[in-house]
């Protein structure tokens, strides 16, 4: 293999790595702000798993939860008018796609 065609081959691969740790992923930093004070408003949580977390009352008005995990977690009252649910599990175990 040439130096021209090794140059191209590791572009690709840097490219495929770093566009793929931000495609689809929740910010960390709403997961903490969630955790600690109950509410994240218009949040990324997209593919986070919350399984069995605790959300009585939460406010995610606007969040992102595609894809996120929500099995057996606690959300009565919580507020998730025009949260995105595509592709989310539900506590029950069901998946939601009203927000695809």
């Amino acid at each position: 293999m040439n130096k021209l065609s090794m140059l191209v081959v590791h572009i690709c691969l840097l490219s495929m790595v770093g566009f793929s740790g931000q495609v689809g992923a929740y910010d960390e930093k709403d997961v903490e702000k969630l955790k600690a004070t109950g509410n994240c408003q218009k949040c990324d949580l997209s593919e986070a798993n919350l399984e069995g977390a605790n959300l009585e009352g939460a406010n995610l008005e606007g969040a992102d939860l595609g894809g996120a995990n929500l099995t057996g977690a606690k959300l009565e009252g919580a507020n998730l008018e025009g949260a995105k649910l595509c592709r989310t599990t539900m506590p029950d175990g069901t998946m939601v796609n009203s927000g695809c």
